[in-house]
């Protein structure tokens, strides 16, 4: 939106501004936020210039300019660290400090003043080409968590619903994200509460069953919760998976204790969004999700059939899985143990009848 309104005469005397801007001044008061996971991510002289472009931030006038600079800078901040998005890790440069040993090399690391400088242009030239149009007046971006966003938005409202979830995979991305994180000055406390607040994908999420009881109840919403919480505890797969992964706790033979109750979490809160997307999107609407199958312990989980079965139960037609050509192996934890196994990557359609029963269908 910022980009569709912004001048482009504005925009490019700030970029040309920002090139005779001297980012070997000592910056005055800023310095980055730090959170402990995101310390010595950066050379002295890209911390510096960070700092620098803090300073040459407070000098621009256009609200529009400005928000589109802030937002070059935290796009640059992996490029020009020592550290690389690897999964649910930053993986670290053998050049940082904190590397303890580790061979990785990231190669070449620009010096930030001239990657935002470059990236920036790169802004531009988008810009230019808006082809005289703008950005729909008629967006609106809702900022919280899904899990309590989705049931305060209007029935059968929407004609298309396009996500991405995150998998069932342990990936933290409060942690892949940290940079951008810390240098939007999210503290310890505040990306905790992110990790606890979002969709259940980590072991360190905990329960937020009851929590969200009570929030459908207060919306008076408390006869979904109850078919979401039916179609939930009568998922015979899942229940099947369950029993093997408690009963290999209880063995000693996760490599996590928390498993178990990452993936109960995880398909409890996915399925609470299932029924809530048939719930937002009106008749004829569509519901299309790409998501992975997960394997645990040496149990491949059918994620998209555990989901489909969701989608039927909640009202809605499963009108096609495309499993893509390649699929994902698994750790090389699994493999030691289990054996190299590939993994279905699914993109789900599936669709609001107008009326009668669909039918389900995987090619």
């Amino acid at each position: 939106m910022r980009a569709g309104s912004v001048s482009i005469e504005t925009f490019h005397h700030e970029l040309n501004r920002l090139k005779n801007h001297d980012f070997s001044k000592q910056p005055s008061a800023y310095r980055f936020p730090h959170i402990r996971i995101t310390n010595g991510a950066f050379s002295e002289l890209n911390e510096n210039q960070i700092c620098s472009l803090a300073d040459f931030l407070g000098s621009i006038k256009d609200e529009n300019v400005c928000a589109l600079f802030r937002f070059a800078g935290m796009a640059t901040l992996e490029e020009v660290s020592f550290t690389r998005k690897d999964g649910q890790y930053l993986r670290w440069d053998h050049r940082a400090s904190r590397s303890r040993g580790k061979r990785f090399e990231k190669g070449r690391i620009p010096e930030f003043q001239d990657a935002i400088i470059g990236r920036l242009h790169g802004f531009l030239d988008d810009i230019k080409n808006r082809n005289g149009g703008g950005v729909s007046g008629n967006v609106e971006v809702i900022r919280g968590s899904c899990l309590y966003k989705m049931a305060e938005q209007p029935d059968s409202f929407f004609d298309l619903l396009v996500t991405s979830p995150p998998y069932c995979n342990r990936y933290d991305y409060t942690r892949t994200y940290a940079l951008e994180l810390a240098f939007l000055g999210c503290g310890e406390q505040q990306i905790k509460y992110f990790r606890q607040a979002l969709l259940s994908a980590t072991v360190e999420n905990k329960s937020k069953r009851q929590a969200l009881r009570a929030h459908y109840c207060s919306l008076k919403h408390d006869q979904l919760f109850s078919r979401v919480e039916s179609a939930f505890d009568e998922q015979a797969a899942l229940r099947e998976i369950l029993q093997i992964l408690h009963a290999a706790r209880d063995a000693g033979e996760l490599s996590n204790n928390h498993l178990p109750n990452l993936i109960e979490n995880y398909f409890f809160e996915m399925a609470l969004l299932v029924f809530e997307a048939a719930r937002v999107i009106r008749p004829g609407g569509r519901v299309i999700m790409v998501n992975d199958n997960v394997r645990y312990h040496g149990e491949e989980i059918p994620v998209d059939l555990i989901l489909a079965d969701f989608a039927e139960k909640a009202g809605l037609e499963v009108e096609v899985i495309w499993v893509l050509p390649k699929g994902k192996g698994n750790s090389s934890q699994q493999m030691g143990r289990w054996g190299r196994k590939e993994m279905r990557k699914c993109i789900y359609v599936w669709r609001k009848p107008v009326g009668g029963n669909g039918r389900s269908l995987i090619e």
